[in-house]
């Protein structure tokens, strides 16, 4: 079982406050009946809401492993995004919050300049499945701007350097900017206990949270490959990639919490 444990790096006092988090988007833990199974879970999500708004925090930079766009990242750029989904387990789930406009055309600015390959998205005003469902387990105010960022599986080092640039541009941005990594981590399915973590899932998710707490991206592609293909990573681990580029001047990593559900794990991670 993997052990919570936090990292502490020394930096300058001037160094930039950003906060990042790992979010699990599994539509199970919203359900009542099974909340008992995920306490844990439930323990650092609420953990994580109330630091949000602790912190006054603005804005949300929103990549999920559940919005891949094959050949570039994509930035929403919608004014407002609301809509209804439908989820087998839960049922119907509204939502409605603000975009950020102006933030996403930036964002796409400064991802050309890196030359990476950046498109905006102004006509796509629905949030993805995963998007939802995580915002939903944080119960956070409508009054909360989301810019939704899709993954873009290239490569790891392409995830990783827009990464880099999310943390550029959020920390000269006019406003609170946190960022939410949003997805699981191995992602084999297993329905023979609602909390199982597959033995090659539990081994891949270990060394993935070793590289987190750590920040030495690279160890994201020094992963055995046939592990992480047994592990069936969610997003193929871009959305973590993307985190590991924005979370560099982090002082503090900690592991909120791990946890299976069917078979696939799932962490809560904090780097602030």
């Amino acid at each position: 079982m993997y052990q919570f444990h936090t990292m502490r790096h020394r930096l300058p006092d001037s160094s930039p406050a950003l906060r990042s988090y790992v979010i699990p988007a599994q539509s199970l833990l919203l359900d009542e009946e099974l909340a008992p199974n995920f306490l844990s879970l439930h323990s650092a999500l609420r953990r994580v809401s109330e630091e949000l708004k602790e912190n006054a925090t603005q804005v949300l930079l929103v990549v999920s492993a559940g919005w891949v766009t094959p050949d570039v990242f994509s930035v929403g750029a919608c004014a407002q995004y609301a809509g209804v989904l439908e989820e087998n387990f839960i049922g119907m789930m509204p939502y409605n919050y603000r975009g950020s406009p102006q933030l996403a055309q930036l964002l796409v600015e400064r991802g050309a300049d890196a030359s990476l390959p950046v498109q905006l998205v102004a006509d796509r005003c629905e949030l993805d499945a995963s998007t939802v469902v995580a915002l939903h387990a944080l119960q956070l105010s409508a009054e909360m701007e989301v810019v939704p960022l899709s993954i873009c599986p290239l490569s790891l080092r392409d995830s990783y350097r827009w990464g880099r640039v999310l943390a550029e541009t959020a920390s000269s941005w006019g406003k609170h900017v946190v960022l939410l990594a949003v997805g699981g981590l191995s992602g084999r399915l297993d329905h023979r206990e609602i909390t199982a973590v597959s033995p090659e899932g539990q081994q891949h998710d270990e060394q993935v949270l070793r590289v987190l707490e750590s920040r030495a991206w690279s160890d994201l592609l020094n992963i055995d490959p046939l592990l992480s293909a047994r592990a069936q990573p969610a997003g193929g681990m871009h959305h973590l990639a993307v985190l590991s580029g924005f979370a560099q001047q982090a002082r503090e990593v900690q592991v909120l919490s791990y946890q299976g559900i069917i078979g696939t794990g799932n962490a809560v991670v904090r780097c602030v």
